[in-house]
């Protein structure tokens, strides 16, 4: 957490009174034990495309739209484990058919295919229906295409790929390809003519490709066939899970999210979240898997337009399902005209860039079934004819979008529009002339155009245009999509039935507007009273401009505090943040209470925009047991006592009191109260805090973050030991096996106040120093060289390496950390399979296990492959636990963002390693034995109490003695003397020698047995 809130101005006495008072007018439930697991509804990207509302619409089938009756044929990687019988159960039993394009079956070889099929029609059967696919009840027809031998997508074309699932079990008329062609950018191609060849024979078929994740690499347009007319291309905005700052805006189009055309198309026609969504897992994580986060064993988190494509399909899917109940058999053309119909503008964001907007379904769904919206498929016009439709405004915004499946263009001939259709929109009178896409006199390059009239005169009568400019392959089909559109806003108050949204717009609704109340797949016909703060409104208009319907959803979500932050930002239990909007209240029972007295692990269910993901109310469910505020922590009087004692021993100590009845994980608590924070400052000397097992030191200047006025609160700090269970613990490379020494251990911090609230300091703003001691025989049976420090990454699920500074014979590892949370002495073990009888084996494998090596691929090392400068650099710079930095070091051949930078220059300012020149640094050149002689002896120099002799052993012990360079003679007879060294066969030194990876692995090895052995 990086800064503290200022707690407010209530005596101790009265604030417990208070909270008491509350707690007693609680119902009985919430002092029952909890019961069950926390977990979020995947409806985050859901909610920001409007998809709730579809789920909870009763649909002619009585159970809302989840996509029943369709069926999407994807065409991907594979299908997690290439086995019906032992599919995930959530894509198990949506699964209609397979076909295998690649030749070596359908197993999935990265995650890609089971987390796109999940997000389109997983079931959710592994979590109880929280996490599910847009489309839940709809089949999936799978075509696998990756082939793990060669590495290769195995499409024999687009066209018969189409062809296969246009044919496939179930009739799929929705078909999602989320791979793109790494040759062609932005360019009208053969895979390109193959798509919209298909589509223009098989008009009813909708094909989404997606547009690639390459905007900041030397391909920024979409990737191939996305250039295809006929296609729906999908680009991605952020989500909204607050992980990290790709996710924080879910309007602003992600940075990778590919864009454009080489003539200057409209692609991609539509944008949908694509960052850090959850969805389906496979069932075996291997190294080329492409998930960026771990939710469980069941799912996992991935980013891309792939992610973004999925999304849309599940969405169109709904939307055709109720075009389907309806009686409708819906061309391509039209499904496309009314997902843009539907489609939000974001505001500041260039139409290059969004091409028509982000999909928001239910925009189009509430048009269809509550508005005046006209939608209709033309057989067809000849050049020069034309077609025209006349509506009246009602002085709401209006929209029309023409659509149409043009003729395959033969790639290099001409340009790519074939046939081509207008969009013109004749104002009152013919005074105002409107065009599609903006283009005067008409859209020469896209067979897709929109236009939108911000606000039309009532009872005033326009006049749409479709004209035939150019049709030479024809007559050219189109389709039509016209009407008001609805509007939206998040509610901020409704009082006598006017409705004030946060952007200042008031509404006032009469007695016949009707209301449909949407939290989460539930819906209810409401009275205007009913609508929560925080829920987003659609909003449609009768002829006379008047509100006649308003679908309002919300999201609850049920969780436990884990952290809060001083902006007012919630860490829930799953590692997510969530933002508080201005206006948020929390309550306990009816009663409502301040943030600061929000209290942590007290279980809540939250009212959520679904669109923002701004919180709107806090409902605590059920208290913490225990009030976490302690009655005995240390008095002020001991704590100057210990600062008075500083001026001897140089730190502040302060002892954590021990239970000698403390059971099994219980924590130990050192607490004292934050008023004497201020001296701790004045002090300048580090505190240094002691518990069993830990001692952790705190700079003073930590303490400078609490504030005056939260003098009544306490500073605690809990330590708990926890076993764990004889198995490996789950690393960032998965062919690592990590093994405790002794216990984990938990650490966290937190100011807390009488009335039980709290606030957890889960960062450091200046490192913290560690020293955590094991016990006496923890270690055997294991490889002492192999044992460092870790931290468990809460988010990523996995055990991150800190440090291998470990002593033997204290017990003791010593790190630096910026964060509380969970930490542990582990042994790791990395085996390659190349090196079985490598006389390095053992070397090799000790410094892959202190991270300071690493392998060539996830099963071999390399030992006999020759090391270059830069990589013997950033070994060095890991075998001594240095912090990587580049600082102002500049190399013209190592530039700031190159891959060895940091350790280069943190070399460099260290003394260990110098360049060719001022500019020339040579990272990718090979480094010879008599360099890396040169380079070991400044590492022995470095941090080394014990001298080194100004000369070594004669160097004519060695045949090849006096090839060494004069430069290199000193260094080489120290470093051989000193044993980090030896000769090679025949009694050579080999000076100029290349060095293979298996002898830099073992002179690291020395290196640092010197250092600990002269210290």
């Amino acid at each position: 957490m990086s800064f503290i809130q200022h707690h407010s101005k209530h005596t101790t006495l009265i604030r417990c009174i208070i909270f008491l008072i509350i707690l007693l007018m609680l119902p009985w439930p919430v002092w029952a034990e909890a019961v069950g697991t926390y977990h979020l509804e995947n409806n985050m990207a859901a909610g920001i495309m409007g998809v709730p509302a579809l789920w909870a619409l009763q649909s002619k089938n009585g159970s809302g739209l989840t996509g029943k009756g369709q069926v999407i044929a994807v065409a991907d990687s594979g299908l997690d484990t290439g086995n019906k019988e032992t599919l995930h159960p959530d894509i198990k039993e949506r699964l209609v058919g397979v076909k295998d394009f690649s030749g070596d079956g359908w197993r999935d070889p990265n995650g890609h295919g089971t987390h796109i099929v999940g997000s389109i029609v997983g079931s959710g059967a592994k979590s109880e229906g929280a996490i599910k696919g847009i489309a839940p009840e709809a089949g999936v027809y799978f075509q696998a295409t990756y082939n793990e031998k060669d590495q290769t997508l195995h499409i024999p074309s687009v066209y018969e790929i189409l062809q296969d699932a246009y044919q496939a079990p179930g009739q799929p008329r929705i078909h999602v390809n989320s791979w793109g062609a790494s040759f062609s950018d932005g360019i009208y191609d053969w895979d390109t003519y193959s798509l919209d060849k298909f589509v223009w024979e098989h008009p009813d078929m909708v094909v989404l490709k997606s547009a690639g994740n390459g905007n900041k690499t030397s391909k920024p347009y979409v990737s191939s066939p996305g250039a295809a007319k006929n296609a729906i291309t999908v680009g991605s905005t952020e989500g909204i899970r607050n992980v990290d700052t790709t996710s924080d805006n879910p309007d602003q189009v992600a940075g990778f999210s590919s864009r454009g055309t080489l003539d200057g198309r409209i692609k991609p026609e539509v944008l949908a979240p694509g960052t850090w969504i959850l969805s389906t897992k496979k069932s075996q994580i291997g190294q080329e898997d492409n998930y960026i986060g771990i939710y469980n064993q069941n799912y996992g988190y991935m980013s891309g337009t792939s992610m973004s494509t999925a999304l849309t399909a599940g969405s169109l899917a709904l939307l055709r399902q109720y075009l389907v109940e309806q009686g409708e058999t819906p061309s391509a053309a039209r499904i496309k005209a009314l997902l843009i119909f539907g489609t939000r503008w974001l505001q500041g964001v260039s139409a290059n860039n969004q091409g028509f907007g982000r999909v928001d379904i239910e925009r189009s769904l509430i048009s269809l079934e509550k508005s005046n919206l006209q939608h209709l498929d033309n057989k067809g016009l000849s050049t020069g004819e034309k077609m025209t439709y006349n509506f009246s405004g009602n002085g709401k915004p209006f929209k029309a979008v023409l659509a149409y499946t043009d003729y395959p263009k033969t790639p290099g001939l001409g340009k790519d529009l074939v046939n081509d259709l207008d969009l013109k929109i004749i104002g009152p009178d013919g005074k105002e002339i409107y065009w599609g896409n903006g283009y005067l006199n008409g859209d020469r390059l896209n067979n897709t155009e929109e236009i939108i009239i911000e606000e039309t005169q009532k009872g005033a009568t326009y006049t749409l245009e479709v004209t035939a400019y150019n049709v030479s392959q024809g007559p050219q089909p189109f389709a039509l999509v016209y009407g008001t559109q609805p509007s939206q806003g998040t509610i901020k108050e409704i009082k006598d039935r006017q409705l004030t949204f946060t952007d200042g717009k008031t509404i006032t609704v009469n007695s016949q507007t009707t209301i449909r109340l949407v939290g989460g797949d539930n819906q209810k016909i409401a009275q205007v009273e009913d609508i929560p703060p925080g829920a987003t409104c659609y909003l449609t208009y009768n002829e006379l401009g008047q509100v006649n319907h308003i679908d309002a959803i919300y999201t609850t979500l049920d969780s436990k505090i884990q952290s809060k932050d001083g902006n007012k930002q919630l860490v829930l239990y799953d590692g997510t943040r969530w933002n508080l909007a201005v206006e948020a209240k929390i309550y306990v029972g009816e009663h409502e209470i301040q943030w600061t007295e929000l209290p942590l692990e007290a279980e809540v269910q939250l009212t959520v925009n679904p669109v923002d993901g701004e919180i709107w109310r806090i409902e605590i469910k059920e208290l913490p047991k225990d009030s976490p505020y302690l009655n005995t922590p240390l008095s002020d009087q001991e704590v100057r006592s210990a600062i008075a004692a500083s001026q001897n021993t140089g730190k502040v100590t302060l002892t954590a009191p021990v239970d000698n009845d403390n059971k099994e994980g219980k924590p130990v608590t050192l607490a004292f109260g934050a008023g004497v924070a201020a001296e701790l400052v004045e002090n300048g000397r580090p505190v240094q805090m002691k518990f069993p097992g830990l001692l952790v030191e705190v700079p003073f200047t930590e303490f400078k973050r609490l504030a005056m006025d939260q003098k009544g609160a306490q500073l605690q700090v809990k330590v708990a030991w926890r076993s764990t269970a004889e198995q490996s613990l789950a690393a960032q490379d998965s062919h690592m096996y990590l093994r405790v020494v002794g216990k984990l251990v938990e650490v966290n911090s937190a100011i807390v106040w009488p009335d039980g609230s709290q606030l957890t300091l889960s960062n450091f703003l200046n490192p913290v120093k560690f020293t955590i001691t094991s016990p006496i025989g923890a270690t055997a049976g294991l490889d002492i060289q192999k044992i460092g420090s870790y931290r468990f990454n809460e988010m990523l699920r996995y055990w991150e390496f800190i440090s291998s500074d470990y002593n033997p014979d204290t017990g003791q590892s010593v790190f630096n950390t910026n964060r509380s949370g969970s930490f542990a002495i582990l042994e790791a073990s990395r085996l390659f399979t190349d090196i079985a009888k490598h006389w390095a084996k053992n070397n090799i494998e000790i410094m892959a296990a202190r991270h300071v090596v690493r392998g060539l691929t996830p099963e071999t090392f390399g030992p006999n492959e020759t090391v270059t400068r830069g990589q013997f650099t950033v070994m060095l710079v890991r075998a001594l636990g240095l912090t990587e930095s580049a600082g102002g070091v500049k190399f013209k051949d190592v530039p700031p963002n190159y891959w060895c930078a940091d350790a280069v220059g943190t070399a460099v300012k260290m003394g260990l390693v110098a360049g060719y020149s001022a500019e020339i640094f040579g990272p990718n050149d090979p480094i010879t034995r008599e360099q890396m002689a040169t380079i070991l002896v400044r590492a022995l120099r470095f941090n080394n109490q014990k001298p080194l002799p100004s000369g070594g052993t004669s160097l004519e012990q060695f045949i090849d003695g006096s090839t060494i360079a004069s430069w290199a003679r000193n260094s080489v007879s120290i470093i051989v003397q000193e044993g980090i060294m030896r000769g090679q066969d025949g009694g050579k030194f080999a000076p100029k020698a290349l060095t293979t990876r298996a002898e830099a692995a073992t002179v690291m090895v020395r290196l640092l047995d010197y250092g600990a052995n002269n210290k």
